[in-house]
């Protein structure tokens, strides 16, 4: 009876923090600065730790999350950066709730919060409606332009969260969507883009509406290993480009000519010297705190060679998971994310749910240790069947 009662408060503590860690990433997004951010981190991270305490666990589990942890302690006391700890607890408190249900409220309270931000905005009461600057774009040095922000700070921003709803969309609904639904996805994010002019967001939105649709309707695709070994090949690929783009910057000819293409990505993050690769630590160091939009440089130049080799290995066992159950619209999700981070640093952040990788993982992560108690408990069935016969 007490066991029950522990374990439903630790769940309610655990919706109470997800609910607002979607709020914080939504005032985040506005034109608000919230001076109690600090303070809601630490509310959100005793809630999950509520959820980890009420939680059952096996000794396998137990020691998975302390290895975890004891890396992001590590993390932590050398760079001073508390949120790998946050997500490891976060990641950890998943377990044994709905995965579907936690994605399905993170896309309702982020779609109303971005709704309320949108008509703040557009009836003048809070929030900016468009912004005038120069983006960087045509003839150098650029030139002045206004494109919509809709109250979220920045152009980019909006479609990005449009792209990173279309994700929750395509991952939640996938089975049951008609192919029409992908169409009205790729309507309503084009129509926004008609006002954001945000390229990046609306080609990688494009790609995972594509890629879903084409894993959906071509069984034979989902059962095949190809895919899911070229989707794993490109995350490393991706990865092992960052590095070399961050190494090189724009330095050569070759590079110049590519981070054309990238609006200049690589070169922005190599003017931080930390930031190249020559320069990455085992765990970074406590003044790494500059911003630029290249995502994986981002990760390694924040967090360090250690924490973020575990994030990349991380979407590559989701990527195998993915294969395992044959869930395709995951592989499709963590490639598209992959891809999305070679020029945003959207996912990489000190808010955990501004990457739905980690409420996957949550589910993911304790899986195997599944397996492995239902094979051991068969074995002993089995055992003990022999023993009667």
């Amino acid at each position: 009876m007490i066991e029950t009662k522990l374990k439903k408060a630790g769940e309610i503590c655990f919706w109470i923090g997800l609910v607002i860690e979607i709020l914080i990433v939504i005032i985040d997004k506005s034109a608000y600065i919230n001076p109690y951010e600090g303070w809601l981190f630490r509310i959100t991270f005793v809630l999950f730790g509520i959820k980890v305490m009420t939680t059952k666990y096996t000794m396998k589990e137990w020691l998975c999350i302390l290895g975890v942890g004891i890396v992001a302690a590590i993390s932590y006391f050398v760079n001073e950066k508390d949120e790998v700890v946050r997500i490891v607890v976060f990641v950890a408190a998943c377990k044994d709730l709905p995965l579907k249900n936690i994605l399905k409220t993170t896309l309702f309270v982020t779609a109303a919060g971005s709704v309320v931000l949108f008509l703040l905005s557009v009836t003048g009461i809070f929030g900016a409606l468009t912004m005038t600057a120069n983006f960087g774009r045509g003839p150098f040095p650029g030139i002045v332009e206004t494109r919509y922000c809709f109250g979220m700070g920045h152009p980019n921003a909006f479609q990005c969260m449009m792209f990173m709803m279309t994700v929750l969309c395509l991952y939640t609904y996938a089975k049951e969507m008609k192919w029409y639904h992908f169409v009205l996805l790729f309507a309503v994010n084009f129509l926004v883009y008609q006002f954001t002019d945000s390229n990046t967001s609306l080609l990688v939105t494009v790609a995972a509406i594509c890629g879903v649709a084409v894993m959906k309707y071509w069984k034979w695709l989902q059962k095949s290993s190809f895919a899911y070994w070229a989707g794993m090949l490109l995350v490393l690929g991706i990865v092992i480009f960052s590095a070399i783009g961050s190494h090189y910057g724009r330095t050569t000819q070759f590079m110049w000519d590519l981070d054309q293409l990238l609006n200049g990505r690589f070169q922005y993050a190599h003017v931080v010297e930390a930031s190249r690769l020559e320069n990455w630590k085992l765990f970074a160091a406590p003044e790494n705190t500059e911003f630029f939009d290249a995502g994986f440089i981002k990760l390694f130049y924040w967090y360090g060679i250690i924490p973020g080799c575990l994030y990349v290995f991380a979407n590559l066992y989701l990527i195998y998971q993915s294969y395992k159950k044959q869930d395709y619209a995951l592989l499709v999700i963590v490639v598209a994310f992959t891809v999305f981070s070679i020029m945003e640093a959207h996912l990489i952040s000190w808010y955990i749910l501004r990457n739905y990788l980690f409420i996957v993982l949550g589910y993911y992560w304790y899986q195997p240790f599944v397996k492995m108690q239902e094979t051991e408990a068969n074995f002993w069935q089995i055992k003990k069947l022999l023993g009667k016969a």
